[in-house]
Order: structure tokens, then sequence, then C-alpha cells
């Protein structure tokens, strides 16, 4: 018997010391060289936990867009992790040129370096979004991983957002008041311990119900429902799921595909595609595309479409009415094909998700017809 322990022991130490081997660069490695070395880069971000926002005045009570007080729109992107150029950035930008502020939901960056925030700061610098306000959320990205994850001093620094979020959540959930809208942020990579989840449980809560009449978006990495095969948070789904039924639209990313069953909606805009569950219970799908959503907001009406970044085509397309009935939906994309790509990761192969994945993709383009009437 004693032997059999001493196997056990040396088998579990074997796997651990190999694991880390095989994780070191991502739990503790150093990434490359800097970009520039010598100088400090003095660039921030600019967000609602400042003074003052280019485009926007403080009232008070919520932020008025003084550049286009009629129409407020935002831009959205998923996951991007320093995949998008100079170049994609600047054609996001010259199609939507009245936009006033954009949205980010988790893994900007590749890794939670100073090496890879320089090569943020290089892709943006010079187009429209270096000056545009941004409200955004870490990911597990921008974390350092370990027994416990740690988030950088610098992300709070570069990115100063209100600090009215539950305790111990300062500056990475928060809310921001925009005129007919609050945008909610939620940093799930944060929930370590079960009373992270009960503090932003109840917050959000809290601010859901004293939003009044704005519409409430909400921006988190990890999603409620998760559109990535064998990817879904268990702990995200039974402490979100409920409260978030009253939001309009919650954005989120991490699977690196699209699904939208409003309020939910799953984005990538990263060159990196993960194979995609293709529930039933997602009313437009797609995958193997980097996108991002365009959202204007115009007295009662949340007007939501979905674009390619490289060349501003069409994928999604739904509005939201709010009237004295409720809230109305109008889906104008059924006319539009589903594009649904398996990554090329999982080509080739033969397990429990490619199979799954292969027989939802035939329901999904062959869906089976139900009678209208019984005869």
């Amino acid at each position: 018997m004693r032997k059999v322990w001493i196997v056990i022991v040396i088998i579990i130490l074997t796997g651990g010391i190999s694991l880390c081997v095989i994780r070191w660069n991502a739990w503790f490695g150093n990434p490359p060289e800097p970009l520039w070395t010598g100088d400090i880069i003095d660039y921030n971000f600019h967000t609602f936990g400042d003074d003052s926002v280019p485009g926007f005045d403080y009232t008070g009570l919520e932020w008025a867009d003084i550049k286009q007080p009629d129409t407020l729109e935002l831009l959205v992107f998923g996951d991007v992790h320093n995949s998008l150029q100079h170049a994609q950035w600047e054609a996001v930008a010259q199609r939507h040129p009245a936009a006033d502020c954009y949205m980010q939901i988790g893994d900007f960056v590749e890794r939670g370096y100073e090496y890879y925030n320089q090569m943020l700061y290089h892709e943006l610098i010079g187009t429209p979004f270096d000056s545009m306000p941004i409200i955004n959320v870490p990911g597990n990205h921008e974390y350092r991983k370990g027994l416990i994850r740690t988030l950088p001093d610098y992300w709070t620094t570069t990115f100063r957002h209100p600090l009215n979020g539950p305790i111990n959540f300062e500056g990475t959930t928060y809310f921001v008041d925009l005129e007919d809208v609050r945008v909610i942020a939620i940093n799930t990579n944060g929930l370590q311990f079960l009373h992270d989840f009960t503090r932003v449980n109840t917050w959000l809560k809290s601010v859901i119900a004293d939003a009044d009449d704005r519409f409430v978006v909400v921006i988190m990495h990890h999603p409620v429902f998760s559109s990535g095969m064998g990817r879904q948070n268990i702990n995200i789904m039974l402490n979100f799921m409920r409260p978030l039924k009253k939001a309009d639209i919650v954005f989120a990313g991490h699977d690196h595909t699209y699904a939208r069953h409003l309020p939910y909606v799953n984005l990538n805009s990263a060159e990196k595609f993960y194979l995609h569950k293709l529930s039933p219970r997602f009313t437009r799908v797609g995958s193997g595309m980097q996108l991002y959503d365009d959202v204007r907001i115009y007295g009662d009406t949340l007007h939501l479409q979905t674009r390619l970044i490289d060349t501003g085509e069409l994928y999604d397309d739904v509005v939201i009415i709010r009237d004295a009935e409720g809230k109305q939906i109008i889906d104008n994309a059924p006319s539009i094909p589903e594009h649904i790509e398996i990554p090329e990761r999982y080509q080739n192969k033969s397990n429990w998700k490619t199979k799954t994945f292969a027989k939802r993709l035939v329901k999904r383009l062959h869906p089976v017809q139900k009678p209208s009437s019984i005869e």
C-alpha cells in the first residue's frame, strides 16, 4: 500500500511540474523586448471617470452628448488580443465619423504585460480612437495567472473608470449614465470567491433597478450563455442569468464566436476563432469572422448593427423599441445568410466537440419544418 501512495505522489508532482513548464509563459513568463526603450509613453485613454470627456458634458446627473445630441452612437468591440492593425481601426472610424464612444469587452491585449499595452498604443495612436472615450472591462488575458489571479496596477491607472462599483471592484465594475442609456460594466474575471459573486450580484440588481427609464446596456467578458463548445461558465450563468433578464443588451466575449439571443450578444473582434456551440437557443450565430457592433440610441429606439471589421459588411440588424405597451424587437437579419466555419485547429479532428458541432450544423442548415396545422 505504501508503494502505491509513493507512486501517486510521484505522478502528482510530475504532473504539476510538467504543467508549470508548459504554462510558464502564460503564467509567469516575460514577453519580448518593449517596442520602445528609454522613453516613457505618455498615453491616456479618455474615460468617464475623468473630469472632462471629449464630446460630452457632465450635467451633474449624466454625461450629455454635445456632438450629436439627438443620437448617441456607441461602437462595441469583442476580444481584440492586439490583432487589429492601425489601418483596421482607421477604417472602422471612417465608417462612423459621428461615433461618440466605444466599448471593449475584455482581452484588449494578448497578455497583461506592458509590452502588449505598448503594442495597443501603437495600433490606436493616430486614429480617431485615440481621442474617443472608452468604456471597457478587463478580460482573463489582462490578468496575470497564478493561484490567485491579479490585475496589474497599470490597468486601473490607464483606464480611470468611475469608482461607483462594489467593494474591491472599484474602477473595474462600474456604471456610466449617458443620455437615454445606463452602461454597466462587470469585471467577471475578478470574481474568484463566493463573496465576490454575492457583492457584485447585489450591486448589479441595485444599479439596474435605479436606471429609471434608460436603456440598460451591460458589458462583461464571460458570457452568461456560452457560444463556445465546452466553455460554459456555470458560476457566471447561475449568478447573472436572472438579474440580467432586465437588461436590454448584454455584450460578452471570451468565446471567439458570434451569437445573439437577446438580451445576450456574444462578440469576437480578434483573429482567433473557437468551435461554435451552435445552441438552438441562439437566434443568430456566426463564426470565423472579426466583427464589431454599431449601437445607435435615439429616444425610445435602440438600433444594433453587427458588421465585419475589414469590409463593414452588415451581418446582423436588430431594433429595440420601448413604448407604453413594453418592448418591441424587430429582427431585420433573417434574409442575411449565416456564416459558420470550423476553425482550422479543429479540422481533421474527430472528438465529441467536432461530432457535436457537425450534428448541430446539419440541424442549423436544414431545420425540420413543423406543420402549420394538423389535419
